[in-house]
């Protein structure tokens, strides 16, 4: 289960998605903000554990109505991208991906020290937007931004050291598909 937890300014663009439930303790959990940058609608979504940040821009009322998809066709993609496996180790991850995002729930909610790391996200957008003129608009170029982003050094309250957010969410994927991978053939996972 994936769940997204929205800023009051996304919840307006995603209100007909929300849910009311509390945080799942297996789900993974993001957090999401919407914000103006060259009088477009961006969106930072941050996976809370990790700091990992995706960038959406330029979203208009449709991608909004389909965000879940879009959401789950980005986070699949980025794993594959950062993980950078075989075929066959691709194709189980990507089953991976999609068995867990077989449920997403999106509810209002926010944290403040993800927050601050989305609005560092955000402040670094809307510079480099401003320096070249424009807001990257296919996913690739989202993403290549997005690579930059997450291999800068962040810290969360209560951790000695520093990380990288690339670096701890490839991790999170490559344990999750070598945990699945050790498990014998006899077990069958109880959701």
């Amino acid at each position: 289960m994936i769940q997204i937890h929205t800023s009051k300014a996304l919840a307006a663009d995603l209100k007909a998605h929300l849910t009311e439930v509390p945080s799942g303790p297996g789900a993974m959990q993001w957090y999401a903000h919407r914000v103006y940058i060259l009088r477009r609608k961006c969106v930072v979504a941050m996976e809370a554990q990790s700091r990992y940040a995706m960038v959406f821009t330029g979203l208009t009322k449709p991608d909004f109505e389909k965000f879940q998809q879009l959401f789950l066709d980005r986070l699949m993609r980025e794993a594959l991208s950062i993980c950078q496996l075989d075929d066959e180790q691709s194709e189980h991850l990507a089953a991976l991906v999609m068995l867990l995002g077989e449920s997403v729930q999106i509810s209002p909610g926010s944290d403040r020290s993800v927050q601050a790391h989305i609005n560092d996200v955000a402040r670094e957008l809307d510079w480099m937007a401003h320096d070249i003129g424009y807001l990257p608009e296919q996913a690739s170029h989202e993403f290549n931004f997005g690579l930059r982003v997450n291999q800068m050094l962040r810290k969360r309250k209560g951790d000695k050291d520093y990380f990288y957010p690339l670096e701890e969410l490839r991790g999170f994927w490559l344990g999750l598909l070598g945990h699945v991978a050790s498990r014998p053939d006899n077990v069958v996972p109880l959701h």
